[in-house]
């Protein structure tokens, strides 16, 4: 006999699924695409946020990146560059509705453009090009630079600048909802973890396949993994790669795989006499045993990185460079050579100074997991790492206030589709006393000659070789050490036509709009 309260805990347990999940249980009978993806809506302001509702193909830029990793037209239907690389010609489409029914017009471009450029967030690609000013000919809006700058178009792809309707702010500037012109608009949003989104009827484009989507963020790596082998999601846009072959062996999904653009790595303050010599921060990279960190934590043997760029970039990449073997001799011998001496605990020394520091750990079980595998590694060659509970708002304060010292990072490179838009932000001088998450206090004249280069590039030929001297002094310098390449999973239920589901490695959309219901 089944117990009354078995039979309250299944109720309570029904109502759990109706609430959280938007009335997943029934989301065959309805019709509507549940997905899920491991992040929240923290806010609605464009540097927090903008990055996931362009995902969720809500919100266009000008330009965007097709699932190939491609530049493609969006809201600019074509664009062009004057002979002296001065002016950038972006031909705005016609006929473009937002969301509110209000048009798209060149001159909400452009002042669109005047608030992405005086935007003070230094993790913004926009506000770094060097624009003289913007303004309209037509049915085009004229960027024009002070000095030439080679990836203009690739910049108008970032995630904040999309462009909104002037309904989308208040008075004061600040966003109070998002009224995008994309293939879904949002019909609610619900706290930070749940959006409803309905196709656009007057969208610009192809229209979207499936009418209705219920979108449900979950931080939690199980929470995601239970979704999916119960049946409760049709599709989970980044499924943990520790879980991949749990969830594929539930039998109810298939999981497509690709590498993407992020680099799970160490970084740094270069300024600091523990880190400020390459050679030292070599040791760190020999010390740390990549191929066992990816296949015991990862699950993928091939996501060991010997080196920064993955195969996501195939003109970055270097193919012949050998795996990072773990060699503790070779990095022993090189920390002696630096002048460092174990003393009696077994901790390196020089000067007075222990090769000791804490390392601030978030709370996610991958992240304590690599954090505390990098940590017993470095203690072989007598480099001491404490370990502090914390979260990123402390390792930003830290970088701020300059006490910084060592930390872990999943450094996106594919924020546009070519990675040095993301050095320059990181290993730009001009921009160097912003650096975070990578190149804190890292500083080579050759990097920013080599930058300088290649921004300013006529030809493939000259980009190419300032290509290949950034690509030998990260990977010689170290700013960044890498550990692993992070692999982008994508759950499909059997609900789903697998073929439709397009793959993203640079994870600029989840491309909802092209996925098909199984026939």
């Amino acid at each position: 006999m089944i117990s009354r309260r078995a039979v309250l805990a299944a109720s309570v347990a029904l109502g759990a699924v109706t609430t959280v999940f938007g009335r997943s249980a029934w989301a065959k009978e309805e019709r509507i695409l549940q997905i899920t993806s491991p992040r929240e809506i923290t806010s609605l302001e464009l540097a927090d946020t903008s990055y996931h509702f362009r995902r969720l193909r809500v919100a266009e830029t000008l330009v965007t990146i097709d699932p190939d990793g491609k530049l493609a037209p969006e809201l600019a239907k074509s664009w062009s560059v004057s002979d002296d690389g001065l002016n950038w010609a972006f031909v705005i489409r016609e006929g473009v509705r937002f969301h509110d029914g209000s048009v798209l017009t060149p001159e909400l471009v452009r002042d669109a453009i005047e608030t992405m450029r005086k935007s003070r967030n230094n993790t913004e690609m926009v506000p770094q090009l060097p624009i003289s000013s913007v303004s309209i000919d037509g049915q085009t809006v004229v960027v024009t630079l002070k000095q030439p700058f080679s990836l203009v178009a690739d910049f108008f792809t970032d995630g904040p600048a999309v462009i909104l309707a002037k309904s989308s702010f208040a008075p004061d500037g600040t966003v109070k909802q998002i009224i995008g012109t994309g293939p879904y608009k949002i019909t609610r949003i619900e706290g930070k973890t749940s959006v409803d989104l309905e196709a656009f009827s007057e969208y610009w484009g192809t229209p979207a396949n499936i009418s209705k989507v219920h979108f449900t963020g979950a931080t939690s790596p199980d929470t995601i993994a239970n979704m999916a082998e119960a049946g409760q999601v049709d599709l989970v846009l980044g499924l943990p790669q520790a879980l991949r072959d749990r969830v594929e062996g539930s039998g109810k999904v298939k999981v497509k795989q690709v590498q993407t653009a992020r680099i799970n790595g160490v970084f740094v303050n270069a300024g600091d006499v523990r880190f400020d010599d390459p050679v030292e921060r070599r040791a760190i990279s020999l010390a740390v045993d990549r191929q066992g960190i990816a296949k015991a934590l990862f699950g993928n043997p091939k996501a060991a990185a010997n080196q920064l760029f993955s195969a996501a970039f195939p003109d970055w990449y270097d193919s012949d460079l050998p795996q990072i073997e773990r060699d503790v001799k070779e990095a022993e011998r090189l920390l002696a050579g630096a002048g460092w001496t174990k003393g009696s605990d077994g901790v390196l020394t020089r000067d007075g100074t222990r090769f000791s520091f804490a390392m601030i750990v978030g709370k996610q079980p991958e992240v304590k997991s690599l954090a505390e595998a990098i940590q017993a590694q470095l203690a072989d060659v007598g480099i001491e790492v404490k370990l502090e509970n914390g979260n990123q708002g402390q390792v930003l304060e830290a970088v701020a206030k300059g006490s910084f010292l060592f930390g872990l990072t999943r450094r996106n490179y594919g924020a546009v589709p070519d990675p040095v838009a993301t050095l320059v932000l990181d290993y730009a001088e001009s921009n160097a006393a912003n650096a975070v998450w990578s190149g804190v206090n890292y500083r080579n004249p050759d990097m920013e000659q080599a930058l300088s280069e290649y921004l300013a590039a006529r030809s493939e030929d000259q980009r190419a070789a300032a290509r290949k001297k950034i690509r030998a002094l990260v990977n010689a310098d170290l700013p960044v050490i890498p550990v692993v390449w992070y692999d982008y999973n994508v759950s499909i239920s059997d609900r789903i036509a697998f073929d439709s589901v397009p793959i993203d490695a640079l994870e600029v959309g989840f491309w909802i709009d092209r996925v098909k219901w199984v026939s």
